[in-house]
C-alpha cells in the first residue's frame, strides 16, 4: 500500500499547521512575554491595527494543541487495542532529545553538568517536563478503553455523552470550576469529539463556506472579548490575550478540524512536502521545548523583538516560527536517517 493511501494528506497537513501554531503560541508566550509586560499603546490607529494583527495571530494559533487530539480521536476511536508501538515512539523520542540535548549542551559548555539534572532529563514524564507529552501518553493508554466504551453507544447516546462533557468541560459552564489544570480531561473530551466525527460524519462533505463563516464568527467573538477585557483596563496600553483551551478555543478547534477534514489537496508537489514533514512534527515540539534550547531560543527571540521596530513584530514572529520549525525538522530527519543506517548495519 502506498504512503498516500495509508495517510490522509489533509490530516497530515493539519499536523504540520498545528505544530506551526504551537510554535507561534510559544513565540508569543516566551518571546514576546505576553503574560508579563508586553503591551501596545493603541492611542494611534497604526498601533491599534498592529495590536489587532498580533491578537488575531495569537487567537488563530491557540487551537493547535486541541487539533492534535481531535486527530487522535478521529483515527483511534475504532481501535480498541493498545498502540504500544505508538506509545513507545512518543516516549523514546521524548527521552532521546531530552537527554541528548542536555548532554551536548553540557559538553560544549552551554550549561553545567549535574547528575541530578541528568536524572531530571532522563525522566521527563515523571517530572512532567513536557505537559503535552505526559497528557498525550496518558490519553493513548486510556484510548482503547474509551474506544471500547464509545463503540457500544448509539448515536443518540454518544451525542448525550458529548453534551454532558460539554457542560463539564466548557469554560463558561462548569469548566471554570473543574478544569483548572485538568488537561487529560479535556484531551478525553476532544478524543470523543474526533471519534464522533469519524463514526457518524467521516464521509460527510459539509459546505466549506459555512464552516469558514462559523470559524470567522468564533474568531471575531474571541477578538471582541479581547477588546472588552482591554477596555476595562486603565489607559491606552492593550495586552495580547490568550484564552483557555476549553473556552471559545474549543469550538474554534472543532471548526478548524472540519475545515481540514474536508480539504482537497491536488498538487502532487505539496502532497509530497506534507508527507515528508508530518512525521517530523512531533520532534519539533520536543526539541524546541527542551529546557536548554528553550532558554537560549527565547532569550534570542526576546532580544530580537526588543531591538526591532514594533511594526516588524508580526513578520519577525512568522519568520522565527518557520525557521525553528524547519531547523527542528532537519535535526529529526538526520536522527531518523542515522538510526536507519545503524539498524541496517547491526
Amino acid at each position: 500500500m502506498s504512503e498516500g493511501k495509508k495517510r490522509l494528506v489533509q490530516f497530515e497537513f493539519l499536523r504540520v499547521a498545528a505544530m506551526l501554531g504551537i510554535l507561534m503560541n510559544h513565540v508569543f508566550n516566551y518571546g514576546l512575554h505576553i503574560y508579563d509586560d508586553f503591551t501596545l499603546d493603541v492611542s494611534s490607529s497604526g498601533n491599534f491595527l498592529l495590536w489587532s494583527v498580533l491578537q488575531i495571530m495569537k487567537l488563530i494559533a491557540l487551537p493547535s494543541a486541541n487539533c492534535y487530539i481531535l486527530i487522535t480521536g478521529f483515527f483511534m476511536v475504532n481501535n480498541a487495542k493498545w498502540r504500544l508501538k505508538g506509545i513507545w515512539k512518543v516516549w523514546s523520542t521524548t527521552w532521546f532529545y531530552a537527554v541528548s540535548i542536555y548532554l551536548l549542551a553540557a559538553a560544549i559548555g552551554l550549561c553545567p553538568f549535574h547528575w541530578g539534572e541528568l536524572l531530571n532529563h532522563a525522566t521527563p514524564l515523571y517530572h512532567n517536563n513536557y505537559w503535552f507529552v505526559t497528557s498525550y501518553i496518558a490519553l493513548m493508554l486510556l484510548a482503547p478503553l474509551l474506544s471500547w466504551g464509545l463503540q457500544r453507544l448509539s448515536q443518540r447516546q454518544y451525542l448525550l455523552t458529548l453534551a454532558l462533557g460539554f457542560i463539564v468541560c466548557f469554560q463558561f459552564l462548569l469548566g471554570r470550576y473543574v478544569m483548572d489544570g485538568q488537561q487529560i480531561l479535556l484531551f478525553v473530551y476532544l478524543f470523543m469529539i474526533g471519534g464522533y466525527i469519524r463514526r457518524y460524519h467521516e464521509g460527510s462533505q459539509k459546505r466549506m463556506a459555512w464552516i469558514v463563516v462559523i470559524s470567522v464568527l468564533i474568531l471575531m467573538l474571541m477578538y471582541g472579548v479581547a477588546i472588552f477585557k482591554n477596555m476595562n483596563m486603565e489607559g491606552h496600553d492593550y495586552y495580547i490575550y490568550a484564552m483557555e483551551y476549553h473556552g471559545l478555543v474549543l469550538p474554534l478547534s472543532v471548526a478548524i478540524f472540519l475545515l481540514f477534514k474536508n480539504l482537497t489537496i491536488k498538487s502532487m508537489v505539496l502532497r509530497k512536502v506534507i508527507y515528508a514533514l508530518a512525521p517530523l512534527c512531533f520532534s519539533v515540539y520536543i526539541i524546541h521545548t527542551q529546557s536548554v534550547v528553550d532558554e537560549y531560543l527565547w532569550k534570542y527571540a526576546s532580544g530580537m523583538f526588543a531591538n526591532n521596530p514594533s511594526f516588524m513584530i508580526p513578520l519577525l514572529a512568522l519568520l522565527l516560527c518557520i525557521s525553528v520549525f524547519f531547523i527542528c525538522c532537519a535535526i529529526d530527519y538526520l536522527r531518523v536517517r542515522i538510526a536507519g543506517m545503524l539498524k541496517k548495519t547491526l
